[in-house]
């Protein structure tokens, strides 16, 4: 009991005081603006490109503490008790919403860019432009040779046993275009060139995205054209320049037809929504620290035609591109901003699996690609199935079974290539790789070790 008034006091103390402080000094948090207008072009004939008029339940501001005599505190001295203070904070922003944005407008306010989680690997950095990243300061790099191994194996067994070549792509993260501040370290890009290095040499076909992404900052692209600021996904441009570097292997190395307006940015029809997204980095600090994203969606201006299916959702959608493989309808939500997620506009969501059907296809003999991704899947996949017969998704962190399992589903599938997306940080992920017999094996020892220990794992 006196544990939790403890904790009571400590938070309501800190709320009373950071509710002065950033009222006083920085006037009030920020409002979302809601679904305003969708700009940059003008819209289709396509309906479901009208967004609702209902605003996204916003966040609710702290109310004005009244006529308080400003603090007669050094700064020195609230950053020492805030600092006192934090574990017991961190412990309630999951409790109340508002607590995270009084959280974040104290750090805001301090000038911090480093706002720690009570899960490290939480931890959110600001970026010299203002973008959130996140860094786990407790992280040690990990050696990627079981791993590699692994995958290795697997691409073998499916070239051999199915005749499917296997492309590993390796997708970017933010800090493939920006640098961490000095003194944070993150290996995942060491991870994942150690990685690629160990598939090349086992003959691994392999795409690395990053140095597209490198090159368009050095041509003076800004990271928030191609990465959200508050989420840890890339945008719609983001998502079409990996698509038109996968394009140009597919061309060269995979017999693909793709026509050069397909790939050509100027033949797509661009809506965008503004302040209207929250994202995981953002979710964390909260609007005052981070601010909105605004969500770019694109759409194809030439013909298509596609069926999309999701079996175990009950979902069938069949149309142009922004119709089926798109899902607009979710952004009419009424969901707090820190519940919804607008960026599964791409592809509805993450399933564990989907079907693309294009019905206007370049290949006549239907290609079947099979991709087994991670979440950069849900904006990228729509892109890859313009120019594919046949596009079947399956997100591994859902599949419930080993590799055997795995190679009786490839099988069943009869795929004519298979293609493996995965950002950096994704490889240190056992739950991505379920169909890779040691990842299983250790994720299912885990699982047992915390049972025996009484500790709650979510599968």
């Amino acid at each position: 009991m006196t544990e939790r008034r403890n904790t009571c006091t400590a938070v309501i103390f800190l709320a009373g005081l950071l509710s002065a402080v950033i009222f006083l000094l920085l006037g009030g948090l920020p409002q979302p603006c809601g679904f305003a207008q969708a700009a940059r072009s003008p819209r289709t004939d396509h309906s479901a490109w009208a967004p609702s008029h209902r605003a996204p339940m916003a966040v609710q501001a702290v109310k004005r503490p009244g006529l308080l005599p400003r603090p007669r505190l050094s700064m020195d001295a609230v950053t020492d008790w805030i600092d006192s203070a934090e574990p017991t904070l961190n412990a309630a922003l999951d409790r109340d919403y508002q607590f995270i944005e009084l959280y974040g407008a104290s750090q805001k306010l301090m000038g911090r860019q480093v706002v720690e989680d009570v899960e490290p690997k939480y931890t959110v950095v600001k970026l010299a432009n203002g973008a959130l990243t996140f860094a786990n300061p407790d992280a040690q790099p990990v050696d990627m040779t079981v791993r590699a191994r692994e995958m290795v194996e697997f691409a073998q067994r499916v070239e051999e046993e199915y005749e499917a070549p296997v492309l590993y792509i390796q997708a970017p993260s933010k800090l493939s275009m920006a640098q961490l501040p000095e003194g944070i370290f993150d290996y995942s890009d060491a991870e994942a060139d150690q990685f690629l290095s160990l598939l090349e040499a086992q003959g691994v076909d392999t795409l690395d995205l990053r140095p597209a992404f490198r090159q368009a900052a050095q041509e003076g692209h800004e990271l928030e054209e191609f990465f959200f600021r508050t989420d840890h996904h890339w945008t719609a441009a983001g998502a079409f320049l990996g698509f038109q570097t996968l394009a140009d292997k597919l061309r060269s190395d995979y017999d693909y037809t793709i026509y050069p307006e397909i790939t050509d940015p100027d033949h797509y029809n661009k809506y965008t929504f503004h302040n209207i997204f929250l994202g995981s980095q953002g979710k964390r600090v909260g609007t005052a620290y981070g601010g909105w994203d605004d969500l770019e969606i694109w759409s194809p201006a030439f013909q298509s035609d596609f069926t999309y299916t999701v079996p175990m959702s009950g979902i069938e959608r069949r149309g142009p591109f922004a119709m089926s493989l798109l899902f607009p309808e979710l952004l009419a939500t009424e969901e707090s901003p820190y519940e919804a997620n607008p960026y599964i506009v791409y592809s509805g969501g993450d399933f564990l699996l989907a079907r693309a059907v294009n019905e206007v296809s370049p290949h006549p003999w239907g290609r079947r690609v099979v991709v087994l991704r991670d979440s950069y899947g849900c904006a990228f996949t729509p892109f890859l199935s313009i120019v594919s017969g046949e596009v079947v998704t399956i997100d591994p962190r859902m599949f419930n079974g080993d590799q055997e399992d795995m190679m009786e589903y490839m099988e069943w599938l009869e795929p004519d290539l298979v293609f493996v997306l995965n950002t950096t940080s994704s490889l240190r992920v056992d739950e991505l790789f379920p169909y890779l017999p040691t990842a299983r094996a250790d994720a299912l020892e885990t699982k047992r070790q915390e049972k025996e220990q009484g500790v709650s794992h979510v599968w």
